[in-house]
């Protein structure tokens, strides 16, 4: 023990390792990550098994931009297809949810950009899609795609993809290249100052040489009316 008025050392020597309600299990072991590897492994298998011949990874999503400024350069997939979307493919809701393309009727198209790779991909998707017809001989609903026959129906495989159609997102980086001789003898800093200033500024030069063109024209105007 120390001397002094100084503080009591707390050695925290017994550990509580044993979950149980005497002793809390403080301490927290993770030494069955393999069996819960494995699983959830068995549990992918029984999940493809039962929903076969479907799609493993359940209903066809979009492809979406994330949420805030900070995570808006990255895709991922979203909850359903637009009303927009599934129009310019010719499906409705209804019909497009009994083919397992995933709807939400919330979302909007804010872009052509976003429109255009949605609607690809629901083209891509009914391009490949194999419909079977209902059990019990029951009558489906009448829709843009047509009922496989048998032939087709022998040679299916299940889609076990994480995605259905994963997303393919364009590469935009420039490939190496030896620098300019302009490059060279470029001061980085002032030349990206410059690049941001110009980005920044840009609607307010475009308005104030419109301003001025506008301007010129009114003289010229007015100077022919005197002339006259």
């Amino acid at each position: 023990m120390p001397k002094h008025n100084q503080a009591i050392p707390r050695n925290h020597f017994r550990k509580h390792w044993n979950p149980e309600s005497s002793q809390k299990g403080h301490i927290k072991t993770f030494f069955q990550q393999a069996l819960q590897k494995k699983a959830r492994r068995v549990k992918r298998q029984q999940k493809a098994k039962a929903v076969y011949p479907r799609p493993a990874s359940g209903s066809l999503r979009p492809v979406v931009q994330s949420c805030t400024q900070r995570y808006n350069m990255k895709s991922r997939a979203g909850r359903g297809f637009t009303l927009t979307e599934l129009k310019a493919v010719g499906l409705c809701a209804k019909y497009a949810r009994t083919i397992g393309v995933s709807v939400d009727h919330r979302r909007r198209n804010h872009s052509e950009e976003s429109l255009t790779k949605n609607t690809l991909r629901l083209k891509e998707y009914l391009g490949k899609l194999i419909l079977y017809p209902l059990q019990g001989k029951k009558k489906a609903t009448k829709g843009p795609v047509a009922e496989a026959t048998g032939d087709a129906l022998k040679a299916v495989q299940q889609n076990s993809l994480k995605a259905i159609i994963p997303a393919k997102e364009a590469d935009n980086s420039e490939a190496p290249r030896d620098l300019t001789k302009d490059e060279k003898s470029r001061c980085i800093y002032n030349y990206l100052r410059a690049q941001n200033r110009n980005e920044k500024f840009i609607g307010i030069r475009l308005a104030r040489s419109k301003r001025k063109s506008d301007k010129e024209k009114d003289d010229k105007t007015a100077v022919k009316a005197k002339k006259k």
